[in-house]
């Protein structure tokens, strides 16, 4: 045999080449030892072979688990045994002679107990203490590295199990299920609830798709800052420490039952942003899973939903019509934002009333047996307004409820009826507390699903009887308005709808968006609109934040009119999320990281908010050419005079949590425009509706056209002709107290309710 060179190589026989095929495995950490050759070519490919192996081994020795015990124990038994040979050289001392047996006893003392050197008597030579002193340091350094990965070890078991073993062991919780921009609202609006319900020994669970520090760091970021004005002994903070953030998957049944959903008081699912579709698609997922678990769930489920054909579908999954509440939030939100464009004290009313965290609420309290009369009722109260009764059977226009709202003063009070009370807390109420219902109703089975449901009927004039007071179309004459739309929601179809029935004939919209006016008439027909009669719409195609588009805008046109041509509108800067302007047929994937989409979503309104505000101020002083960024910039400084005069026309709508933490701080920003907090909105109407049916079915007939409208009217029209500042001071001689100043209102037809007028026929906000 040759090699390559030729160079004679002599052949080996069966005994050598069957000593070199030892340890042959699978896995290619033990390869054959072939006999090194002469030849230089040969004894290349040897060595890479080694060098190869020798990889393959530092590999598992390093990353392989046992790999890594194998090399402790290898390096213990190395200490250990150079030790014994030192020690057995240096001839020992006294505590240990140079014996292979003392010698390895006192080398393992050494290793494994530092202190084993102490024993080493201070005379001694120096070589027996430096031995002593190094194998001591090694053996400490050796065990506090074996001991710390027994702890990580330890530490990394435990982790496991908390996530894969762990279970809410207590009931009578409530358990949210899923996150998004909206559970920090709701979480918000739960707290509020419980402490104003004095309840404060309910937990509140939370199970989402999600790490529980991110999930955690938001929290504590929202509350403190919030809560920053709240003393250290508010017990709303120990309502935030017993939150529990679990992480699992939703619709998955072990995920629900370690989350104690057989045994929780209320669960709650709130709808995602996005597609309307796939977020129902989701609620659905959930339902399936929660009415398969091994046990029943026997509580109230109460979901959010955005498509009216899905009741029905979750209804199945629970028969029991008190298990399962559906609630459409979506539908009274657009009608809230309408009145916002067309009246914005009525809708700010509305936005406070349908919150616990505004600080203007609604309670439901027993009537006292002396009070015969709604009259005597509503006379009862010094810093509270009485303006309804919940009556024993439904009342005429309320959809099925049994809401009478500002009935006469001579209308009797019946057994089992209770009062509707507003007030901006419990304590103005001056009612006893177990008379006063707020967060959960004696009666919590009885919700409307015409109301909860949240069909467009509720709102429309059309499917309602008209009332006979004025509407504001009426009182302001045929004169139309003019109003300036950016950007095209999903939902704004509803929006244009309820807008129809509050403006004048011939009132224009203008709308700039992305998308194209065939899409725009395909959402339109997608949600069954109807045709507009009082709208004249006009379409722009463009950027929302591009200047040179809003710049072809009427705006000037609908902050302030036109003489004898226009009344003054509104600017409305409405969110709309990135994948709802793109081309109908895509498939938009959904966003891993929560809230991403909304943050960029509000990033554009901001944007169009300075960029508006620029274009507005540009009459308000010199001006010096500079490039387009910087004039973004100066808008919050020479524009902000100008928009501050005119914010409550323009309304921006956010979404995220975090961008309304950001405007928490920022003056400037908070000038400029009133903010729409549609999510918190959707949130806090949620809640109403999940927390006492009377008050939540109100609120929904106060926006009703079947309910007298609410107008807003100066004080002038109910006090007598003469000053404004006068009179009101000369009444007050008169009216020095609440109840007094409502007798004197109510001669007048109507009914006082803090800066609101309730008249007998309609309910009107006075100014004063």
């Amino acid at each position: 045999m040759r090699c390559s060179k030729g160079q004679k190589i002599v052949p080996e026989d069966s005994r050598t080449q069957s000593q070199k095929s030892n340890f042959a495995g699978q896995n290619g950490l033990f390869r054959e030892k072939k006999k090194r050759t002469c030849c230089l070519c040969c004894s290349l490919k040897e060595a890479v072979r080694t060098w190869f192996a020798l990889r393959h081994w530092r590999d598992w020795l390093q990353g392989d688990g046992r790999g890594q015990l194998v090399s402790l124990l290898a390096a213990a038994v190395i200490l250990i045994g150079s030790g014994t040979v030192v020690w057995s050289a240096i001839g020992g001392d006294e505590n240990a002679n140079s014996s292979w047996e003392q010698s390895s006893w006192m080398s393992w003392g050494l290793f494994f107990d530092p202190g084993t050197q102490t024993g080493v008597s201070a005379g001694a030579p120096t070589k027996v203490k430096a031995t002593a002193l190094i194998f001591s340091v090694l053996g400490f350094l050796y065990n506090l590295t074996f001991l710390g990965i027994i702890v990580e070890w330890i530490r990394s078991s435990m982790d496991r199990w908390s996530k894969t073993k762990s279970r809410i062991w207590y009931g009578n919780h409530i358990l949210i299920l899923g996150w998004s921009e909206k559970t920090l609202y709701l979480l918000n609006e739960l707290f509020e609830a419980l402490r104003s319900s004095g309840d404060f020994s309910v937990s509140v669970v939370v199970l989402a798709e999600r790490e529980v520090s991110e999930m955690h760091q938001e929290v504590q970021q929202h509350f403190y800052q919030i809560w920053e004005g709240l003393s250290f002994f508010d017990r709303r903070w120990r309502l935030l420490n017993s939150l529990k953030l679990r992480e699992g998957i939703t619709h998955e049944g072990d995920s629900l039952e370690r989350a104690g959903a057989s045994h929780a008081q209320e669960i709650i699912l709130l709808s995602r942003e996005g597609d309307q579709r796939n977020a129902d698609l989701e609620t659905v997922r959930v339902m399936v899973a929660l009415s398969s678990l091994r046990q029943p769930v026997k509580c109230k489920v109460f979901a959010e939903v955005q498509m009216h054909e899905v009741e029905t579908v979750l209804r199945r999954l629970h028969p029991d019509p008190t298990g399962t509440q559906v609630i459409h939030a979506r539908a009274a939100c657009s009608h809230i934002l309408s009145l916002l464009a067309t009246d914005q004290t009525v809708g700010g009313m509305i936005t406070d009333l349908c919150s616990f965290t505004s600080g203007e609420e609604l309670y439901v309290i027993q009537p006292l047996p002396e009070w015969q009369t709604f009259g005597q009722a509503r006379k009862a109260f010094d810093r509270a307004v009485c303006i309804g009764v919940e009556a024993t059977k439904p009342v005429v226009n309320a959809h099925g409820t049994r809401i009478d709202l500002c009935p006469s003063d001579d209308r009797p009070m019946e057994a089992q009826e209770r009062l509707l009370v507003m007030a901006s807390n419990w304590a103005d109420v001056e009612a006893p507390t177990s008379s006063l219902f707020h967060w959960r109703s004696v009666d919590p089975d009885f919700m409307p699903s015409t109301l909860v449901s949240g069909e467009p009927d509720v709102f429309s004039k059309a499917a309602n009887a008209r009332s006979s007071s004025p509407t504001p179309v009426d009182a302001e004459g045929a004169r139309k308005r003019v109003y300036v739309v950016i950007g095209w929601p999903a939902d704004f179809a509803e929006v244009l709808a309820l807008l129809d029935e509050k403006v004048p004939p011939g009132t224009e919209v203008h709308v700039l968006s992305e998308r194209t006016e065939p899409q725009r008439i395909a959402l339109c027909a997608g949600k069954g609109q109807r045709k507009l009669r009082n709208i004249e719409l006009q379409h722009l195609v463009g950027p929302r934040t591009s200047r040179k588009m809003l710049e072809q805008l009427p705006l000037e046109k609908a902050l302030d009119g036109v003489d004898g041509e226009s009344q003054p509108g509104a600017i409305l800067i409405l969110a709309q999320l990135a994948s709802q302007f793109m081309d109908l047929s895509e498939q938009i994937a959904d966003d891993d990281e929560v809230g991403d989409d909304t943050l960029t979503c509000d990033s554009a309104c901001l944007t169009s908010l300075l960029v508006i505000a620029d274009i507005l101020g540009e009459n308000c002083g010199p001006r010096t050419s500079t490039p387009e960024a910087c004039e973004l910039l100066e808008a919050r400084t020479y524009s902000l005079e100008a928009v501050s005069q005119k914010k409550s026309k323009i309304i921006c709508e956010v979404l995220d949590p975090r961008t309304e933490r950001v405007l928490w701080r920022n003056e400037n920003l908070k000038k400029m425009a009133y903010f729409f907090r549609s999510k918190a909105l959707e949130t806090g109407i949620f809640m109403m509706a999940m927390s006492e049916p009377a008050v939540f079915n109100t609120l929904m007939i106060l926006m009703s056209p079947s309910c007298p409208s609410l107008q807003v009217r100066p004080v002038q029209e109910f006090l007598p002709p003469r000053d404004t500042v006068a009179a009101f001071d000369e009444d007050a001689k008169e009216a020095k107290t609440w109840r007094e100043l409502s007798d004197t209102v109510r001669k007048r037809g109507g009914l006082p309710a803090g800066g609101m007028e309730i008249p007998k026929r309609g309910v009107s906000t006075w100014q004063g």
